[in-house]
């Protein structure tokens, strides 16, 4: 199914289609670049490539910190710059230059790290700078560091350790448990961005702060406007983005909800959806119209 948002303007041509000129493509990594076993196929590299030839920049978001997601931006050879912590932070990879940060308020990340008490058998990482810590490991930890090739310190009490301007808290566990924390947490008397970023893992975020909010000032700082950007994720973290855009893609491996604010629907990441994409939307190889 395809759809155009009723904020999103462009010429129409004939038939009653609208033919859209694309300057810049966003996509998430996980899920969506990526196939399940971390992998970029040759078919999206070529596709990259041949939107970068006719002058279309390409930017990855994701909620990984850069030296887990640097190996990514290298391989693909993305533009810069680089959404990361889930919007948290923009950051220029050439110029080693931060345009944004938004870091999570000192008192707000120990309240949540407090409630999270009630939760033994979920297990709590704290993102400060580009280091991730954590009370105790666990296998979970252990899962995660080899799937993101991270390294995550063991720092005890995490309440006592909180330094100032925590980036974010990620928490992994049950998909259960994680709905019974998001409530609790739902009743603190703080302004916090609650997020599922995998169907086992939620984000903890500043309020107001998301992919969405980082694509809207990469576009005002590259002089794109919204409407001409394509923005492509597979999860809830990446709703905002996906509504901001120009064009939202909702990859096939996407939760339902997201799939219903999505301006297009593709392939899987493991069936090279964002290549189709790209094919579609920006190379023209395929059928490059969508309607009202």
């Amino acid at each position: 199914m395809v759809m155009i948002g009723p904020n999103h303007e462009s010429p129409i041509t004939e038939s009653g289609y609208r033919l859209m000129r694309f300057r810049l493509l966003v996509a998430d990594i996980d899920g969506t670049l990526v196939t399940s076993d971390r992998k970029i196929t040759p078919r999206v590299l070529d596709a990259v490539r041949a939107a970068q030839r006719k002058g279309v920049r390409v930017c990855l978001a994701t909620g990984r910190i850069w030296p887990s997601a640097q190996t990514y931006f290298q391989q693909l050879g993305a533009d810069p710059p680089a959404i990361l912590y889930n919007g948290g932070l923009v950051y220029d990879f050439r110029t080693d230059t931060v345009l944004r940060r938004v870091p999570l308020d000192y008192e707000e990340a120990r309240a949540v790290l407090e409630r999270l008490r009630e939760f033994p058998t979920v297990q709590p990482h704290l993102y400060v700078g580009d280091r991730v810590y954590t009370g105790r490991r666990s296998q979970d930890t252990q899962r995660y560091q080899r799937k993101d090739s991270l390294e995550v310190e063991e720092v005890g009490d995490l309440v006592a350790f909180l330094p100032r301007e925590p980036m974010k808290i990620l928490v992994i566990g049950s998909r259960s448990d994680l709905l019974k924390l998001k409530d609790r947490i739902a009743q603190l008397p703080i302004s916090i961005n609650a997020v599922f970023s995998e169907d086992t893992f939620l984000e903890i975020l500043p309020r107001g702060n998301s992919k969405g909010s980082a694509l809207e000032f990469m576009a005002q700082h590259l002089g794109i406007p919204l409407s001409e950007i394509v923005a492509v994720g597979d999860n809830l973290n990446d709703l905002e983005m996906i509504r901001a855009a120009g064009l939202g893609v909702a990859m096939g491996n996407a939760p339902a909800e997201l799939k219903a604010h999505a301006g297009y629907v593709t392939a899987t990441n493991d069936e090279e959806g964002l290549a189709e994409v790209i094919e579609r939307f920006i190379l023209n190889t395929k059928a490059s119209t969508w309607s009202s």
